[in-house]
């Protein structure tokens, strides 16, 4: 909706229970697909200068839950996830690189069902962007909250999420 060609939009309020979903999601899927712990920090609103992603896989959500989900990497934490992921040894970012984080990101919002089974909804299929520092231009109807992780083994990562409720499934 425009007046004045300033853009007006509502923000819609993120359920709590929502953001844990996704982060007992996340840390479910490196301690079991991955063999690795990962701790969860304090979570944060989206901010350019914040930004640490060289590598994203994103996901799309709707139904009850709508919204995109991100799962970012530095360039050096993603070679150490996807190699313990597939068992590789890669030593740069390539399509093998990205279809793995694309994956990854599957996983944990598909995962996320089992935290919020009164949630009808459906997902995308992933998709990456690649490049130094890169922002994902996240739905405006909902903030972007970022849950960063880290790991000894990998290093740091996010997790970002833009989230409401939506229609029924």
């Amino acid at each position: 909706m425009c007046r004045d060609n300033v853009e007006i939009f509502y923000i819609t309020p993120m359920k709590a229970e929502w953001i844990n979903a996704f982060i007992l999601a996340t840390r479910d899927t490196f301690q079991k697909m991955l063999m690795l712990q990962v701790e969860a920090g304090k979570p944060y609103l989206l901010s350019e200068d914040m930004n640490i992603k060289d590598i994203s896989g994103m996901i799309g959500l709707t139904g009850t839950i709508k919204g995109a989900v991100v799962i970012g990497f530095t360039e050096e934490s993603a070679l150490k996830t996807v190699n313990k992921f597939l068992g590789e040894k890669y030593t740069q970012l390539s399509p093998d690189v990205s279809d793995a984080v694309g994956e990854l990101v599957n996983i944990i919002a598909g995962y996320v069902k089992k935290f919020v089974q009164k949630e009808k909804f459906g997902i995308s299929l992933p998709s990456v962007a690649r490049g130094s520092k890169h922002m994902v231009y996240m739905p405006k109807y909902a903030p972007t909250i970022v849950i960063p992780f880290t790991s000894p083994e990998i290093g740091n990562f996010v997790l970002e999420a833009a989230l409401a409720e939506g229609n029924n499934a």
